[in-house]
């Protein structure tokens, strides 16, 4: 454990472990475009292919787990962190991690990786 923690907090060692610089929410509305003055809504597991995001899943068990996807990113699920959508997002294949906005009369969905 002691060498864990010399490694730096779980957060930290992930992302060091894919190469991931710290995400600010305000260098992701500089690097887009988006507004100042729009709202972070929180981290949400995409999948591109079919253009879903993730609503929501059951409790996993060792057989199954069953997950519901939307059509439009107001219905996604948020996380407060990346860590936790990064969680999330690798049990769900070919899932990326986005982060949404709300700029009042529209939402953007914009990949934070």
């Amino acid at each position: 454990m002691g060498q864990a923690k010399q490694r730096g907090t779980r957060e930290q060692r992930i992302a060091e472990a894919l190469s991931l610089r710290e995400i600010v929410v305000t260098d992701i509305k500089k690097e887009l475009g988006i507004s100042d003055d729009a709202d972070f809504l929180g981290y949400a597991i995409h999948l591109e292919e079919s253009d879903e995001f993730l609503m929501g899943s059951d409790s996993e068990n060792l057989d199954f787990t069953r997950r519901a996807w939307a059509k439009t990113p107001e219905l996604a699920a948020t996380f407060g962190s990346f860590i936790e959508a990064y969680d999330v997002s690798k049990k769900c294949r070919g899932s990326i991690i986005v982060g949404i906005f709300d700029m009042d009369k529209e939402i953007i969905v914009a990949p934070v990786l």
